[in-house]
């Protein structure tokens, strides 16, 4: 597939001038300089570039928006936005193998650029449009920017890994994650809502330690009386006296306990029945869709500036480890959005989002250098990777496939940032072995657990501490390994990481034959709802079965294979160990 011509659509006093073009084994970037006029800026003048590319060999399509959706939109459908504080810039074509055909990104990851590719009905083309406003970028007149282009046939995962290195290499440079980012998580989320007070936190820090969690997060509800869900009570982030009479002693016998403390805030909402209500009434970007929640502007410093302040306060006074940066991805581009006056300091609400978060990020690690920075999608762009170190899969409760998809999704992007699963959370009368497939399904990111333990039952307990401690134990493995996810566009049916003297591999769809790369120890783990797993094999292989709980419960003596299909007995929720 060829790629000479584009189609470059701009106003008068606009310009787009090709500065720099490589095509270096597969790989094509073109540069180009962008100018304009005051004028073309006062009317948010577009720079659209269009070009196509035959449909012969592409059947599916991915990107970071889409969720468990792996189709490819006509040509006449709406574009897919992508800023600093929502999305990413980038989109991939794919063929029946998972080979890549065609992945496209964009170097400008901070400012707004609108991506609209999708099927001509005339001609069957794959059509490809980006468009970018000069709006955005106040006091200036030019910009540069690259289109790269990946036609390499290697995996599709590879071709996003290659993405996320490449933003690197232009100096989009991550932030640095502790250790902690990597541990596994209780929330107190699904588990509790809006219910939290000290008294069961601290109670169930106790029994999340005893079960192997490091970590937890005490979400919405500690600033408010009010559990009728909603944030119409967000923006004073002061502790609710009913719940949290002495935050900073409550915070040090969390610590007591041996975990560390992670506080939620709901960064950009104001509620109706707030203090700060008042304060910044003629401050905000728009009102949210619910009737008493409104959205911080953040071009205003003083908006800044009383964040920031009060995170500062909350990690000096409580001894805090971290902080769950919610909802950022309201701050996005929206015709309901309040237009610029002159009592704001930043004009461009990328821009103002980017100071903000800078300063953020910088200001904590001043005070504490590991400081731990939770974000949830859809804000999972390189530069958000600037300032956050744990990327949260989106609000998926009970979904087996949203988070098994969006865990695998977020690791191809994400380099060395942790990645975590949306919290883990099931009925208290659902079986241990189904539970365990919510676990397994996001084996490769780092659990977020959020099911009340003081309503287990022993076997689900017993199956919990298992599945934790071989997550902990096995961290390199699963996190840091090579990894490999098949079938994108089935939901993935199998995936596999590499890492030394050891292999995992872990089967999602039942009856699938999977081809896993054995090392010394291989792991080979069910994640259906079948009592074998299929595998073709090469090599002598002693193999131990493990129930859900870890129980052994057979083994299948010495094995010899070569290219050979073998089916193992490995239970629901199970797996098997070959040596």
């Amino acid at each position: 597939m060829n790629i000479e011509f584009f189609d470059i659509k701009f106003q008068e006093g606009q310009n787009a001038a090709l500065i720099n073009k490589k095509d270096e084994n597969g790989i094509k970037e073109y540069t180009f300089k962008l100018t304009w006029t005051k004028e073309n800026a006062k009317n948010n003048d577009e720079f659209v570039f269009e070009w196509n590319l035959p449909l012969t060999g592409i059947m599916y399509g991915w990107q970071p928006k889409c969720r468990t959706a792996h189709y490819i939109d006509p040509d006449w459908c709406g574009p897919v936005s992508h800023m600093i504080s929502n999305g990413s810039p980038v989109h991939s074509y794919y063929d029946g193998q998972g080979v890549n055909k065609c992945t496209m990104a964009l170097s400008e990851a901070k400012m707004l650029t609108r991506i609209r590719n999708g099927i001509v009905e005339e001609n069957g083309n794959l059509q490809f449009k980006v468009s970018m406003g000069t709006q955005q970028f106040t006091n200036k007149y030019e910009t540069e920017i690259t289109i790269r282009l990946d036609m390499r046939e290697i995996p599709t995962y590879e071709a996003l890994k290659a993405v996320s290195q490449w933003w690197e290499s232009l100096g989009i440079t991550p932030t640095y994650v502790p250790a902690a980012a990597k541990e596994p998580c209780y929330s107190f989320w699904y588990s509790f809502h809006q219910g939290v007070n000290e008294k069961n936190v601290e109670e169930e820090c106790k029994r999340a330690k005893d079960l192997g969690f490091d970590v937890c997060i005490v979400d919405d509800g500690w600033q408010t009386s009010d559990n009728g869900r909603g944030y119409a009570y967000c923006g004073d982030w002061e502790p609710c006296p009913e719940k949290f009479p002495d935050m900073a002693a409550h915070v040090k016998r969390v610590h007591d306990i041996g975990m560390k403390y992670i506080l939620w805030y709901s960064v950009p909402f104001v509620g109706r029945f707030s203090k700060s209500y008042d304060i910044f009434k003629d401050m905000f970007l728009r009102q949210n869709h619910r009737a008493n929640e409104f959205v911080l502007d953040p071009r205003y410093k003083e908006v800044r500036d009383y964040l920031i302040e009060k995170y500062k306060k909350a990690l000096t006074e409580w001894d805090l480890d971290g902080f769950k940066l919610d909802f950022i991805d309201s701050w996005w581009d929206s015709d309901e959005n309040a237009p610029y006056n002159e009592k704001m300091d930043i004009p461009s609400l990328q821009d103002a989002v980017d100071v903000f978060m800078t300063s953020v990020i910088t200001s904590l690690r001043e005070i504490k250098p590991d400081i731990l920075i939770e974000f949830r999608q859809s804000y999972i762009g390189p530069h958000m990777r600037r300032f956050g170190n744990m990327f949260r899969v989106g609000d998926c409760p009970c979904d087996y496939i949203e988070n098994r998809m969006c865990s695998l999704d977020l690791r191809m992007l994400m380099g060395n940032s942790a990645v975590h699963s949306d919290m883990l959370m099931w009925h208290k009368d659902e079986s241990a072995e189904k539970d365990a497939l919510q676990i397994i399904g996001i084996l490769f990111a780092v659990m977020q657990y959020s099911a009340r333990l003081d309503s287990l039952n022993d076997r689900t307990k017993k199956m919990s501490k298992f599945w934790l401690n071989f997550m902990k134990e096995k961290k390199d493995l699963l996190l840091e390994g090579d990894l490999r996810a098949y079938d994108m566009h089935l939901n993935y049916t199998w995936a596999e990481s590499v890492k030394g003297n050891e292999s995992i591999a872990v089967v999602y769809a039942e009856d699938k034959i999977i081809r896993p790369e054995t090392r010394k120890t291989a792991y080979i783990v069910n994640g259906t709802t079948s009592d074998r797993v299929v595998c073709e094999l090469t090599g002598s292989y002693n193999i131990e079965i493990l129930n859900c709980c870890g129980e052994k419960v057979g083994e299948q003596g010495l094995v010899n294979a070569q290219n050979e299909i073998v089916s193992i007995n490995i239970p629901v929720g199970g797996l098997a160990v070959l040596k």
